[in-house]
């Protein structure tokens, strides 16, 4: 655990995209010594040039200590910025970092694997099977180090080290069991001091399906259609196919014993104000990336077939999607 008021903690940010890069800048901002972990030749090229973080305080150049996860010794927060699905590689290469005394804060877009640990009933401790298959993260990242976490961070990579977003940064934390600790107040206190907005709610699965109803009604259909969210919920036929997903994922929500933290409308209406914005999906789509459905889309059906709740019309989409997802067409390619 973190010693508080006493040296600042060892903190390793694995994972050089957007976010990884504007986190591990804006925790060099409140004065802390920060290890950003990359891969091929962004290591060099950070080493030489450093990162640099574009906001609304302006042009940020920082010079962090860069390598790949073998040139880093354990730390005492490791955050892990990856899509959902690059996250099993990278839980491997950062094995040796993880010490009993690490606290582990996985930045992830959709369902987290560790979704039912740290709960209580009929439902402790199971799988979800589309982010985890074979348990191997469950095994690499014990639970009990983890702090749970979503996040809004509009964040755009415009080069190999440099991100731009003219956003607040903005994280929920909590516990898995949703309890309010030392060590979760420590982490808090390090994302406050370096600029990021924190928020620690009475129920952290909330949250969680806030975060996930808002990409999934909005990412998959973006990145078949290729609209903006401008276009998407303003337009009357993409709209209600939004609508329509909404509707599906909420008796889902419901049968886990969670709740929005917002209505259903102000979700709608958010997403109608954030103007000619492109998805995580679409810019992945137009860059030849792997979508993330895994976590985004499957996650969420098998949650709902679990408790025999039908979503046609986001089945309907998700299967587009997979179509559409360049990874899969690369595979079929060969």
């Amino acid at each position: 655990m973190i010693q508080r008021n006493l040296a600042k903690p060892k903190i390793c940010v694995a994972g050089a995209g957007a976010v990884g890069i504007a986190l591990a800048a804006r925790l060099m901002l409140g004065g802390y010594d920060v290890g950003l972990i990359a891969r091929g030749e962004a290591v060099q090229f950070a080493r030489n040039y450093g990162v640099c973080l574009v906001d609304k305080q302006g042009t940020h150049h920082l010079f962090p200590e860069v390598g790949q996860a073998a040139d880093f010794l354990q730390a005492d927060i490791l955050f892990l910025c990856s899509k959902s699905h690059d996250l099993p590689g990278l839980a491997l290469a950062v094995q040796h970092l993880i010490a009993a005394r690490t606290i582990v804060v996985p930045i992830l877009n959709g369902i987290p694997w560790w979704y039912f640990d740290g709960l209580d009933g009929n439902w402790a401790g199971r799988n979800v099977s589309a982010v985890d298959p074979t348990n191997m993260l469950k095994h690499l990242i014990p639970s009990r180090q983890i702090i749970g976490t979503t996040t809004i961070m509009t964040v755009e990579k415009t080069d190999r080290t440099t991100a731009r977003t003219f956003n607040p940064l903005q994280m929920t934390l909590g516990e898995l069991d949703d309890q309010r600790t030392a060590r979760l107040a420590d982490v808090v206190s390090v994302l406050e001091q370096s600029g990021i907005s924190t928020c620690v709610p009475n129920r952290l699965r909330d949250a969680i399906w806030t975060k996930v109803v808002r990409n999934l009604i909005s990412n998959p259909l973006t990145a078949i259609t290729g609209a903006t969210l401008r276009e998407n919920f303003g337009n009357t036929h993409l709209a209600a196919v939004s609508r329509k997903m909404l509707d599906e994922v909420l008796p889902v929500v419901t049968a886990y014993g969670a709740r929005l933290e917002v209505d259903p409308e102000t979700i709608l209406r958010a997403a109608r104000r954030m103007g000619s914005v492109k998805t995580s999906m679409l810019q992945d789509i137009e860059r030849g990336n792997r979508l993330e459905l895994a976590s985004i889309c499957d996650a969420v059906l098998e949650l709902a077939y679990a408790h025999n709740i039908s979503m046609p019309v986001t089945q309907a989409i998700s299967s587009i999607a997979h179509f559409k997802d360049p990874s899969q067409n690369a595979m079929e390619a060969a």
